[in-house]
């Protein structure tokens, strides 16, 4: 039996996929570039750089695990209902042999013969505007996403399928390439690295392709991030109000009632020009100096603090009602921990907890500067190396305990907003595909990025709807320093948004 099932995998290299790998859920990034590139190039570095060492592991084939007695035989079988949940019950089979035709990317084109402006749809794609703007995503964008016949991930398991899907539409003057993959294989911090190294091999700078770490081995379960430390009696401060029980039942049962009663939220792109973004920050840092005690220094708030207290209060300001509100920040462990910050190498794996601010109503519909001293005051004291560690062992008992990880903290009735941070990670900046223009697309002199280079990007989830959640997306600066912001909220949050810029242009 065992040599049966070794020989079954013979010619195969087999990856884990490790402990916070469990999300089957589609990422795709929409990125704008205003030349004409060359697909077949984009694909052929992409594929290349898929060849390269442990960056194999994002060209193999997802397949599900089954332990039979002692013989370790893998089998294939229909993914259940649980796969978020749990031990990790999937790895990635790459192929040994290069003889063995196999799609390292699975590629596809469209080309319309017209310019984007000229084009029905993309016409209506994000873009840079005279001052700030909020811009709809719909889903008549969904052609520029990815193919109209792209598998669930069900399918994907069960077929000889690469997970990397690159999308290109080409016109006259710009290009969409859209970049899919299951969350599971990397998170966006993974999918910047993925960026990066992409562009070098496009340049032909293969030797500037950083190597993997951690590739077989999870380094979230390295000892010095596990083990107790003999005179740490800090606790985890979110674990006295985590969501427990019927608490939990109440807190989904409110994502039901708010999706009856509210309707569907809209996705927006939010287009904040620099010269705006200082007009709230210069506000915001003028609230917090008149809440400061005159003896001691204005509190520290970043730009993140102040973009996730201004949409949190637009957020608040639309709610009928007056209740207490509750902010989950998307964290990247590799900013936290030393054993992270300290490896050379490009992590492909999912390394993302949370931090929790919580307002209550009067805060959350007040000042923008008070919320953002509020929220970096959380940030702060829960995103300490031990109390880092303490949420990821919390969330690793669960998942060795065969559940899903509880990361649901404060009121059950609180209005939930989602926030994700990606400015740090520069995504606009480093889609370096120079190499690949075959002709340049906007020719002004008001061109404000490199040729080759992106304008813009949106992010979302295919087969995937966060209906009753509120969601910040901070998608970076584009090379002007302008921000892009997303949002999926309901359409009185956008109304107050909406006020929040024409006051901002009065």
């Amino acid at each position: 039996m065992e040599n049966q099932g070794e020989s079954a995998f013979a010619n195969e290299d087999i990856y884990p996929l490790h402990a916070l790998d469990n999300n089957p859920n589609w990422v795709v990034w929409v990125m704008r570039f205003n030349d004409v590139l060359d697909a077949k190039k984009l694909n052929d570095s992409l594929s290349r750089l898929l060849d390269i060492g442990d960056w194999r592991k994002l060209s193999g084939r997802i397949r599900c695990k089954v332990r039979l007695d002692r013989a370790f035989l893998k089998t294939y079988r229909t993914p259940s209902a649980d796969t978020t949940q749990g031990k990790n019950k999937w790895e990635i089979h790459v192929q040994k042999s290069s003889t063995i035709d196999k799609e390292n990317v699975s590629f596809s084109h469209d080309v319309h013969d017209v310019a984007i402006q000229d084009h029905p749809i993309g016409k209506q794609l994000p873009r840079q505007t005279d001052g700030p703007s909020t811009q709809p995503i719909t889903n008549e964008f969904r052609p520029f996403a990815a193919k109209a016949d792209h598998p669930r991930f069900e399918e994907l398991t069960k077929q000889d399928i690469a997970p990397m899907f690159l999308h290109v539409t080409s016109f006259r003057d710009a290009t969409i390439a859209s970049l899919v993959w299951p969350h599971m294989l990397m998170d966006a911090v993974g999918g910047q690295a993925l960026l990066a190294a992409w562009s070098s091999v496009l340049a032909g700078r293969e030797d500037e392709v950083p190597g993997i770490s951690g590739a077989r081995e999870d380094i979230l379960q390295h000892p010095s991030i596990t083990a107790e430390d003999d005179d740490d009696k800090e606790e985890f401060i979110l674990e006295r109000i985590r969501l427990k029980g019927f608490s939990v039942l109440r807190f989904h049962l409110r994502l039901v009632w708010d999706k009856i009663w509210n309707g569907r939220r809209e996705r927006r792109a939010i287009f904040l020009p620099k010269s705006f973004y200082e007009k709230i920050k210069t506000r915001a840092q003028q609230e917090i100096r008149a809440n400061a005690p005159e003896t001691e220094p204005v509190p520290f708030v970043s730009e993140g603090d102040i973009l996730t207290a201004w949409t949190t209060r637009a957020i608040a300001l639309s709610e009928p009602n007056s209740r207490s509100v509750a902010i989950m920040n998307y964290i990247n462990l590799r900013y936290l921990l030393p054993l992270l910050l300290q490896s050379s190498g490009v992590f492909l794996q999912n390394m993302v907890l949370a931090s929790y601010t919580f307002l209550s109503s009067k805060v959350a519909k007040g000042p923008v500067g008070p919320i953002a001293a509020d929220h970096r005051q959380s940030v702060s004291e829960q995103l300490t190396e031990r109390q880092s560690r303490k949420f990821l062992k919390s969330v690793m008992a669960d998942i060795n305990a065969d559940r899903s990880p509880r990361i649901l903290f404060g009121e059950s009735d609180s209005i939930f907003i989602i926030v994700n941070n990606l400015t740090k990670a520069k995504l606009i900046q480093t889609a370096k595909f120079g190499p690949a223009v075959i002709t340049q697309g906007e020719k002004t002199e008001a061109r404000q990025n490199p040729l080759g280079s992106m304008v813009n990007y949106y992010s979302e989830f295919l087969h995937l709807d966060f209906e009753g959640i509120n969601c910040f997306y901070m998608l970076g600066k584009d090379h002007a320093e302008n921000y892009w912001l997303m949002g999926k909220l309901l359409p009185r949050a956008w109304d107050a948004i909406e006020r929040e810029l024409r006051d901002l242009e009065a």
